[in-house]
């Protein structure tokens, strides 16, 4: 009779034990994948947080806010381009709400004010959209945090030597933003013009947040140079654009640069002042590549607006997060998992081409000389061929 008793009581135990286990893996499998997101929204530099989110959230849109059958909830901060702020806003994201991880960032400092942070939480963080602060995947580089828009260097090193040689321009004049991106931006252009045999004649940088570009473009040694090379962003690059003009420099020297000078948002806003611009970029809403096509139009659809770099940064951003967590049936706790599927993304149709990381964790691409001009009644960068194929952020790429 006892013998009779322990065995119903062991498999009465046994069962109510499957039961809560099922429970709690079905409760496990039904709570949200929460992601939090910290970008500008606020300042000089929201124009392109805003952009680099409405991508990220518009892959989210499109497959239903889920992944693998969980929810997916994105949790939003704004760090206002401030590095003090995007703290914390980070501490709050993974200290109170408990985030599976991080995305965003459009400030260089505010991203490499976040970098020990995230590493030692070993928090994952896909960098999207415009913070191209080198040193988080080259030497100070982390398991955690991976990167799907570029780094300062990675375009501008491959257009030095083009500006050089192809465009023939061998003496220029850099212009650019005084905060860690302009720097590195215009170092990472400066050093392979220089190794291709031309010269920059004088550099000039203006704060952040700049008004009146006058006192910077009055420096600019007209006669001397060839092009002036500028790197600036948002509304600094609006500004600085109109007022190169309203200058006498436009109908002086070429206007060449970074990607932020000939970004689709703001050049309606520049009018015929941005007309001939040159800059390279790895992504434009023109480039030929058959996962291109349908994201314009869905992004267009969504937001009344041309995809540009940021946007489409984000947007993949999201997808390569999700093919992540599909590749590990949903387990997002289990962060190792993760981070490995993450590290061995390989989508061969997305807007920009061929993704992919490289073993520091930032995206390949490749990269497009682009040209302002004016189509249908606005203004537009359009792509006017290809530099280089398969640029990583050492400048290993295929010519």
């Amino acid at each position: 009779m006892t013998n009779r008793f322990n065995a119903r009581w062991l498999l009465g135990g046994l069962g109510a034990l499957a039961l809560s286990l099922s429970g709690a893996l079905g409760a496990q499998a039904q709570s949200p994948i929460k992601i939090g997101v910290v970008q500008t929204y606020t300042g000089p530099l929201a124009v392109n947080g805003t952009d680099a989110t409405n991508g990220f959230m518009l892959y989210w849109d499109q497959v239903g806010m889920k992944s693998a059958g969980r929810p997916v909830q994105v949790i939003k901060e704004d760090d206002a381009g401030n590095p003090a702020q995007g703290m914390e806003r980070a501490r709050r994201l993974v200290e109170r709400e408990g985030v599976h991880m991080l995305a965003g960032i459009t400030s260089s400092a505010v991203a490499y004010a976040m970098r020990d942070y995230v590493d030692a939480k070993q928090m994952p963080l896909i960098i999207m959209g415009a913070a191209g602060a080198i040193g988080l995947t080259a030497e100070r580089a982390s398991p955690y945090i991976f990167r799907t828009s570029f780094t300062n260097r990675q375009f501008n090193l491959t257009f030095g030597p083009y500006v050089c040689g192809k465009l023939g321009y061998k003496k220029v004049a850099v212009v650019a933003t005084d905060f860690v991106t302009g720097h590195e931006q215009a170092a990472g252009f400066e050093d392979n013009y220089k190794a291709a045999g031309c010269e920059v004649v004088k550099k000039i940088f203006a704060p952040l947040g700049t008004v009146d570009f006058q006192p910077f473009l009055a420096q600019v040694p007209v006669g001397q140079v060839d092009a002036v090379w500028a790197a600036f962003f948002a509304a600094d690059a609006l500004a600085f654009i109109k007022q190169y003009d309203s200058f006498g420099l436009k109908a002086k020297l070429p206007l060449i640069g970074s990607p932020g000078i000939s970004d689709e948002r703001i050049l309606p806003a520049a009018g015929a002042s941005s007309l001939g611009i040159m800059t390279p970029v790895p992504y434009a809403a023109d480039v030929d590549v058959p996962g291109n096509k349908p994201y314009v139009a869905a992004f267009r659809a969504k937001y009344n607006e041309l995809a540009n770099l940021t946007s489409e940064s984000g947007y993949v951003s999201a997808r390569a997060i999700s093919t992540a967590i599909e590749k590990i049936g949903g387990k997002i706790e289990d962060k190792e998992a993760f981070l490995a599927a993450l590290r061995k993304s390989d989508l061969p149709d997305t807007p920009m081409g061929h993704f992919r990381f490289d073993d520091k964790q930032n995206v390949i691409f490749d990269v497009y000389l682009t040209k302002v001009v004016q189509k249908d009644n606005t203004y537009v960068p359009v792509v006017v061929e290809k530099i280089a194929s398969g640029v990583d952020q050492f400048w290993q790429y295929k010519k």
